[in-house]
C-alpha cells in the first residue's frame, strides 16, 4: 500500500497539470462583456463630413487580433492621415485609444458615459516638439445612425473645455461619395 500511493500521487499530479496546461484561460477581450463590446458601434467605413455636410475624409474601424483591438484608418480628401489602435486596458478596465497621424498623437482612455457617449481624456502631443495638452474624445451616436465625433482642447487660461474639431461621421454606401 505504501508502494501505491506515491504512484496514484504522481500519477494525479501529472495527469492534473496535463489537463490544466491544454485548458487555455479565457481571453476576456473576445468575450461579449462589457466593456468589450461598448465601442464596437464606429465599426465600419464611414464617410466623415463636417456640421456644414461637406466630406472632408473617410473613416474605416476593423476589428483586429480577434476581436481585441479596433483599429481606425482615417484619411482626408487633401491626402492627410491618422491611425488609431483602441483596446480595453486590462490594466484599468477602460477603453484607451493610442493614434498617430504626422502632425500630432494621442493617448487617452476612458469609457461610456450616462448618456452611452465614449468619452475618453487624455494627452495630444504634437510631433513638432510643441508643447503637450489635455484632449477630450467624444463619439456620440445620432438617431440617423451617424456618430457625432468631438475632440476638445483644456484652455488652462479659461479652464474650460474648447472644441477644435467637431463633425459627423455617416456610414459609407455606394451612393454618397
Amino acid at each position: 500500500m505504501k508502494t501505491c500511493f506515491p504512484i496514484f500521487f504522481s500519477l494525479f499530479i501529472t495527469v492534473s497539470s496535463f489537463s490544466q496546461a491544454n485548458t487555455a484561460p479565457q481571453i476576456l477581450c473576445t468575450s461579449n462583456e462589457k466593456p468589450y463590446r461598448d465601442f464596437d458601434f464606429v465599426l465600419g467605413t464611414w464617410d466623415f463630413l463636417t456640421v456644414n455636410g461637406k466630406k472632408i475624409g473617410e473613416q474605416i474601424y476593423t476589428k483586429r487580433e480577434n476581436g481585441c483591438l479596433i483599429l481606425e484608418e482615417w484619411i482626408t480628401n487633401s491626402g492627410s492621415s491618422g491611425t488609431g489602435m483602441s483596446f480595453v486596458d486590462p490594466a484599468t478596465g477602460l477603453w484607451r485609444q493610442v493614434w498617430m497621424s504626422p502632425t500630432f498623437h494621442i493617448d487617452y482612455s476612458g469609457s461610456l458615459d450616462e448618456n452611452g457617449d465614449m468619452v475618453l481624456e487624455g494627452t495630444m502631443y504634437p510631433n513638432n516638439g510643441e508643447k503637450s495638452s489635455p484632449v477630450r474624445g467624444v463619439w456620440s451616436r445620432q438617431d440617423d445612425g451617424s456618430i457625432k465625433q468631438e475632440f476638445l482642447k483644456y484652455n488652462d487660461v479659461s479652464e474650460k473645455w474648447e472644441s477644435f474639431f467637431l463633425g459627423y461621421a455617416h456610414k459609407k454606401t455606394t451612393t454618397n461619395d
